[in-house]
C-alpha cells in the first residue's frame, strides 16, 4: 500500500495558531506586570517586602506612593497600629524637626500627632464635639464652649466626698456604685474634688500663676473652659489618711487600678505619658467615659486622648 502523505497546509496553520495564542498570552502577561502596580511601585523604589505591604493599603496611600518619589518614612509609619493617614504630612513634619539626628520612634511620632502633643499646650485650640456626650475629649487642644456648665449637677452626700463636692448625676450614681462594689471588699473610696464651675477653676488656676508663674501654673492646672472637673465628669478620688503623695502605694489605688472601668471610668492621666495627656501623672483623677467605652479604652492600654484620636474623632 501506498503511504498517505500528510498535508503540509493544514499542521502550518494549527501550528501558526497555537504560536500566536503563546504570543498573545505572553504579550498579555508582560502588558499585565508592566502596567501593574506591583511594578510601578518597584521604578519608584520600593523593594519587594514594601510592594507586599503597599499593596494591602488604602488606594489613597497607593496613590500617593505611585505619584511621589521614594518616601524612605512610608513603610515605617504605615506599619503603626494607629497610623492615620489624613495627619501623613504633620507625621513627616514633626519627623524632620524632632529626630534630625537620631533614630526616629515611629510609634511615638504617631502618637504625638495624633494626641496633637506635637503643638504648644493652648495653641491651635479647638471646641470640643459637645454632640459626643459622655466621650467628649477636654485637654489642652480641646476647650469646652466659654464658660459651660452643664445642667445636671447634683450635691455629694458626705457619704461618698467632703463637704461641699458635687457631680453630675448619672456620673454620682456610678461612683455610688463603684464605692458599695469597694466597699464589700474593705476598700473606702472619698471623692476629694469632683465639678468645678469655670469662676472656680478660673481662681484655681489664678492663684497657681499669681505664685509662681504661667509656665507652673499650667503644669499642675488646668485652664478655665480647659478643665475636666469643668465638665461635669471627673472626680479626684482618694481614700482615708491617703493623700496625692501616697495614694498610689494604697489598696484603694490598687482595686480602681483593676475595676473603676467596670462602672464608668478611667484613670485619666496615667504615668509616663505625660507627654501625651499634658498632665504629670495623678494616680487620684478618674473621667467617666460610660461603662463600654471604658471597657474599651481600658483594654486598648491607651490613655483617653491617643484612644480618642483613633476611634472617636472621625
Amino acid at each position: 500500500m501506498k503511504k498517505r502523505k500528510l498535508k503540509k497546509g493544514p499542521i502550518i496553520i494549527l501550528v501558526s495558531t497555537i504560536l500566536a495564542i503563546i504570543l498573545a498570552i505572553v504579550f498579555i502577561n508582560l502588558y499585565r506586570y508592566y502596567t501593574s502596580t506591583e511594578y510601578k511601585l518597584g521604578k519608584v523604589g520600593y523593594n519587594e517586602k514594601e510592594i507586599g505591604e503597599l499593596i494591602k493599603l488604602d488606594k489613597k496611600i497607593i496613590n500617593y506612593a505611585l505619584n511621589d518619589k521614594y518616601d524612605k518614612y512610608l513603610i515605617s509609619l504605615t506599619r503603626q497600629k494607629y497610623f492615620i493617614w489624613s495627619n501623613y504630612d504633620i507625621y513627616i513634619s514633626y519627623i524632620k524637626s524632632k529626630y534630625k539626628d537620631t533614630q526616629v520612634d515611629f510609634e511615638n511620632v504617631v502618637a504625638t500627632v495624633n494626641t496633637k502633643a506635637n503643638h504648644e499646650a493652648y495653641s491651635n485650640t479647638v471646641v470640643t464635639d459637645m454632640d459626643k456626650g459622655y466621650s467628649i475629649l477636654v485637654n489642652k487642644h480641646y476647650s469646652l464652649p466659654d464658660k459651660y456648665a452643664p445642667d445636671d449637677i447634683v450635691k455629694m452626700s458626705n457619704l461618698y466626698a467632703y463637704a461641699n463636692n458635687s457631680i453630675r448625676k448619672d456620673v454620682y450614681d456610678a461612683f455610688k456604685e463603684m464605692s458599695k462594689a469597694a466597699k464589700d471588699e474593705n476598700i473606702t473610696l472619698i471623692v476629694n474634688s469632683s465639678y468645678r464651675t469655670y469662676e472656680t477653676q478660673k481662681r484655681i488656676y489664678d492663684e497657681y500663676e499669681d505664685k509662681k508663674g504661667k509656665a507652673y501654673a499650667d503644669s499642675v492646672a488646668a485652664r478655665p473652659n480647659f478643665s475636666e472637673h469643668q465638665t461635669g465628669l471627673a472626680l479626684d478620688i482618694f481614700t482615708p489618711g491617703a493623700g496625692m503623695n501616697n495614694f498610689e502605694s494604697t489598696e484603694a489605688f490598687k482595686w480602681l487600678s483593676n475595676n473603676c472601668y467596670k462602672y464608668g471610668f478611667i484613670l485619666r492621666y496615667p504615668k509616663d505619658k505625660e507627654d501625651l495627656t499634658g498632665y504629670k501623672y495623678e494616680s487620684w483623677h478618674y473621667r467617666y467615659v460610660g461603662k463600654d467605652l471604658a471597657k474599651k479604652v481600658f483594654d486598648s492600654k491607651l490613655t483617653f486622648d491617643e484612644y480618642y484620636a483613633y476611634y472617636l474623632d472621625k
